[in-house]
């Protein structure tokens, strides 16, 4: 039998002088939604976008794209230190594991990782499903 382990279930604030931008896609036939949140340390929410995209591609490639218009609103909104957090698991690892991955979605995610470089400080982290309500709602 295995332990319960207990998950944080609700959107957590970023450190002082950090934003936090959730972001999330979803696939439906041939259309990709995504949503991206950008909030403050007191959760103040500063920026945000969301829309949809007619093509058909994978829950990965649909991330990669919520992903870089993440990186695309913060840094329209000038934020300096960021947490970027995505509920999808393959990509966090493939963005901290960035330049080892030869396929042609590990060299897309190093071309958008390059826009990391705009920030002073800046991590991917993955967010469980249920503290991203909010760009998922966006959706």
């Amino acid at each position: 039998m295995l332990p319960i382990s207990s998950a944080c279930k609700k959107w957590e604030k970023p450190p002082c002088s950090y934003a936090k931008i959730n972001f999330d896609a979803t696939v439906s036939k041939n259309i990709v939604g995504f949503g991206v949140i950008v909030r403050d340390s007191d959760g103040f929410v500063l920026g945000g976008s969301g829309g949809f995209k007619d093509n058909v591609l994978s829950i990965e490639w649909a991330e990669l794209f919520a992903f870089e218009e993440s990186l695309k609103v913060a840094c329209a909104i000038n934020i300096s230190k960021a947490i970027f957090a995505s509920d999808c698991a393959n990509l966090v690892n493939r963005v901290k594991k960035r330049g080892k991955d030869i396929t042609i979605l590990g060299y897309c995610i190093d071309e958008a990782c390059k826009q990391m470089d705009k920030f002073n400080s800046v991590d991917v982290i993955w967010a469980n499903r249920n503290c991203n309500k909010v760009a998922n709602f966006v959706i």
